[in-house]
């Protein structure tokens, strides 16, 4: 089992972290102030810093390690920090390091290539039907502009549909070690550990970052957390997700402190997802769960769970008796919501459920081939028969697919998707030690990510929902490279000789 003092020990880790924390601690101190430009060269100030030092501290470890793959780690870190820091307006665009670091790998990566630095052996490429159907996917967005109503939209949608992509093949061709896939779980694990801090932040202080639409919210919404995203749904389903990459540190982790500390911050995700009030990850959280507990959880773990929960049952019950009545009431609550029952114009289950039907029926007025990328807004705004209160995103990433990129997309992106799982538990049966923690992880996941993705406005924009395919088809690929390395060094040594 992967030794994690090693992890936090390591000085690569202590700068991304280092950087990561000045990040965050840089948008708290400055936002203050009273001049935009002076908090711009604060916070600018404490990067350089921080990077300064921590290039100088890591001269040789960094030297060992390739440019593009080092950027490829600080892009991954700042995928879970978005827009929320650093966000700086140019015009028409916005600014931030998710997407400046972005620029800056595809800069140098393309001279690294050109300069023959760097080689893409399609030969490690074990996962090829995957990246063909992305690049099949971007290839259709593109031509699928030309029957669609809305050209600003449809390109808008394409730039982030190719950077999520290209996050995909970044990881495929750069992460083929075990250690990379280490770091990488480990990173997300940190993360999620630091938004839940931030997210009980807002619940206690009644504070946000500045990208978050509790800025401008009534006072009675102040309190529920949104952590670095723009509203609480978003924010509940990047939980339910890295809810189980943490259940499976929990899991598998050999120290029996780590165990105690990672079920704490398991315990204080779960109550956030409650403050978001979103049924959805709320269900995709217990999905999760009982697939994990059923199928992943050793015959220990059950029986330990089966016995801490009947008797916490019974405890909770017989001291918090009203809280538990509670707890139940909004459990029946959440089911009762999901119910079809007289339609309500203003419901937000029925508004939901508008917007399908719209979404559908565009779908149908497309004759299969889909309306355009982007274009379910434009339509649902303009030709909708269903009334949505307004609301013109889909809400539902499955539907989205489905209506903007036609049956081909729709039904290629749920066969990858299905493709990805099994893949995943098939690693799982086989691996051990670090390899089937990430697996365990992956797998609760992408569970949960199939009612999780309902729940936000749109995915497309959201990092984490690439991040997640791009470990998930990054960690088969190395899976496959190192159960069938012996045979392909034999097959090049053949070649050689």
């Amino acid at each position: 089992m992967f030794n994690f003092w090693t992890l936090i020990q390591s000085k690569f880790v202590q700068i991304i972290l280092a950087v990561c924390f000045s990040l965050f601690a840089g948008t708290i101190l400055t936002s203050h102030l009273p001049f935009q430009s002076a908090k711009l060269m604060a916070g600018l100030s404490v990067i350089y810093l921080v990077v300064l030092i921590g290039v100088w501290h890591l001269r040789k470890q960094i030297a060992s390690l390739s440019l593009p793959a080092f950027l490829l780690y600080l892009l991954i870190i700042s995928s879970f920090l978005g827009a929320a820091v650093f966000n700086i307006q140019v015009g028409p665009i916005s600014l931030f390091p998710y997407r400046m670091i972005y620029l800056m790998l595809l800069f140098v990566t393309a001279i690294f290539i050109a300069q023959n630095r760097i080689q893409l052996d399609f030969r490690r490429v074990k996962v090829k039907p995957a990246l063909l159907f992305h690049l099949f996917w971007v290839v259709y967005a593109i031509a699928s502009l030309s029957w669609s109503r809305s050209l600003k939209m449809g390109a808008l949608s394409i730039i982030f549909l190719g950077i999520g992509i290209s996050l995909i093949f970044f990881i495929v061709f750069f992460f083929q070690e075990q250690s990379h896939f280490r770091h990488l779980f480990y990173i997300w694990i940190g993360m999620f550990l630091l938004l839940v801090v931030i997210g009980l932040w807002n619940h206690v202080t009644h504070l946000y970052l500045p990208v978050s639409r509790m800025k401008t919210a009534p006072a009675d919404q102040h309190g529920i957390p949104t952590a670095v995203f723009v509203n609480e749904n978003d924010f509940a389903s990047f939980i339910a997700v890295s809810f189980f990459l943490l259940l499976s540190f929990v899991h598998q982790a050999k120290h029996l402190a780590f165990r105690w500390i990672g079920a704490v911050f398991l315990f204080l995700s779960l109550y956030i997802l409650l403050l978001t009030s979103s049924r959805a990850n709320f269900i995709a959280v217990c999905l999760g769960m009982g697939f994990w507990f059923l199928f992943l959880a050793s015959r220990r773990a059950k029986v330990g769970l089966m016995v801490i929960g009947l008797a916490g049952g019974v405890l909770l019950s017989a001291i918090y008796t009203e809280k538990v009545l509670e707890f139940i009431h909004f459990a029946k609550q959440i089911v009762d919501s999901l119910m079809i029952g007289p339609a309500k114009e203003n419901a937000s289950v029925d508004i939901r459920s508008n917007l399908i039907k719209n979404g559908l029926l565009f779908f149908q007025q497309s004759f299969g081939f889909g309306i355009g990328p982007g274009n379910a807004e434009f339509y649902m705004g303009h030709f909708g028969k269903y009334p949505t209160a307004g609301i013109v995103n889909v809400h539902n990433w499955w539907v989205e697919i489905l209506v903007n990129y036609g049956m081909a997309v729709f039904v290629g992106y749920i066969l990858l998707y299905a493709w990805i799982i099994c893949r995943l538990i098939l690693i799982f049966k086989q691996a051990r030690g670090c390899d089937r923690m990430i697996s365990e992880g992956l797998i609760g996941g992408m569970i949960a990510f199939s009612l999780s993705c309902i729940s936000p406005s749109s995915q497309i924009a959201l990092n984490y929902l690439w991040l997640l395919f791009a470990f998930a088809i990054g960690f088969i690929n190395y899976w496959r490279i190192k159960h069938e390395g012996v045979v392909y060094g034999q097959r090049i040594e053949k070649l050689d000789q």
